[in-house]
């Protein structure tokens, strides 16, 4: 991933402002609906990382001992 592919915009953070200000029974269905949706895109749960992904963060130069 890119470091400019970081960079969370200030449409992006606008958007969360307004989604942490919903009433959580909102906020619940959402995060669910976003849940399912990668779930089934991805097969890995948010916080499981890919086989592949996981090698890339063991094997990255920011995380090598000097």
């Amino acid at each position: 991933m890119a470091k400019s592919d970081k960079i969370l915009t200030p449409e992006y953070l606008d958007w969360h402002a307004k989604l942490t200000g919903l009433p959580s029974i909102l906020t619940d269905k959402i995060w669910f609906s976003l849940y399912k949706n990668y779930k089934k895109e991805t097969g890995h749960k948010p916080w499981q990382l890919s086989k592949v992904h996981e090698s890339e963060v063991i094997n990255s130069p920011e995380n090598k001992v000097s």
